[in-house]
């Protein structure tokens, strides 16, 4: 892809930074890692998902000779519902923000012909996994005519972190609330227990393998057994256990995407007891793991693993989005 600025001037492309969302995410990227832009980008301005970026505002930063990376850091359907006009008016788009990537097949296509008609980037490493690359790994694959079968991981930051610490007798509430202040759920905790936050994830991989279905054919356990997130819950999960896995001492919220090699995907996710010979038996609670098979070799799975949880690691994955965004047109 080549810039029409760089292409009519044949100077080094210089690039305007705007970051949409100063959460926690957006907090901790203009904070740690904004300061550490190449020369060529600036952060030019900063929006909330209540004060949307405008079209005439991409187009105003073009006229000035740069070229516009949005960073949307929010968790806002209606924020990632801007894309194609972002993306028309001229700009790359790097997200932390699920919704466009796991939005109806429609929308996402949309976005999809967009970024082809108007040649541009779409990024978005920190939607899985904190940028544990399974994405790309699964696409990597792809790609090379490796076709996938089966992806399977903790895919859950929130819920691995809560429930890798979590023993029977432990107030599930209180380990609820130490992963909300620490900035590892999403802002409303309940997306994050009802599993909803999963099945997102599971669709972005899923499309990364050339697979589709629709959110609601998902099998997802709902963890929302009560109103309040409480003493209420906590007795609501105790029933739960002592009904189905009495004698289970840890736990993990495991997803899984398997298809059946005529593009009929079956996708899942729920908290399971794990043994002692489990992955995920002694995985630190911020860490992630994947498994990916596929047809070269069914049997044996490519590990993907690493820092899957917290907002550094969410802030890293976008940067590490933009330095990419930013070499792309160095290589062109």
């Amino acid at each position: 892809m080549q810039s029409n600025v760089k292409h009519q001037s044949q100077t080094e492309p210089k690039f305007a930074v705007v970051v949409v969302g100063v959460g926690q995410v957006g907090s901790c990227w203009l904070e740690k890692f904004g300061p550490t832009l190449p020369p060529s980008a600036m952060v030019h301005s900063r929006h909330n998902s209540r004060n949307p970026l405008t079209v005439t505002a991409i187009e105003k930063l073009q006229s000035e000779g740069l070229i516009p990376l949005v960073l949307d850091l929010t968790a806002s359907e209606t924020v990632s519902r801007c894309y194609p006009e972002w993306i028309a008016a001229g700009a790359d788009i790097i997200s932390a923000n699920k919704y466009a990537g796991a939005a109806d097949s429609a929308f996402y296509q949309q976005v999809k012909t967009a970024l082809k008609k108007h040649r541009r980037q779409w990024l978005y490493a920190a939607t899985v996994g904190a940028g544990v690359p399974v994405p790309q790994t699964v696409r990597e694959c792809y790609e090379a005519g490796d076709s996938v079968l089966k992806v399977e991981g903790n895919f859950s930051g929130s819920l691995t972190w809560i429930f890798q610490q979590y023993r029977p007798g432990d107030k599930l509430s209180e380990l609820l609330r130490k992963a909300r202040e620490a900035g590892i759920t999403e802002p409303d905790p309940r997306t994050d227990l009802g599993g909803m936050d999963v099945a997102k994830k599971l669709l972005i991989v899923a499309r990364e393998a050339g697979w589709d279905f629709e959110l609601a054919d998902a099998d997802i356990q709902d963890l929302v057994l009560t109103s309040s997130l409480d003493e209420e819950l906590d007795a609501a999960f105790d029933q739960w256990r002592l009904a189905n896995y009495p004698d289970a001492t840890q736990f993990c919220y495991v997803g899984r995407l398997e298809t059946d090699g005529h593009q009929r995907v079956k996708a899942s996710a729920a908290l399971e007891p794990v043994t002692g010979e489990s992955p995920y038996a002694e995985l630190a609670p911020e860490r992630a793991y994947f498994r990916v098979w596929t047809a070269k070799d069914p049997v044996k799975a490519i590990p993907v693993e690493g820092v899957g949880a917290g907002l550094e690691a969410t802030a890293a994955a976008v940067h590490k989005d933009v330095l990419a965004a930013i070499k792309h047109y160095d290589n062109h």
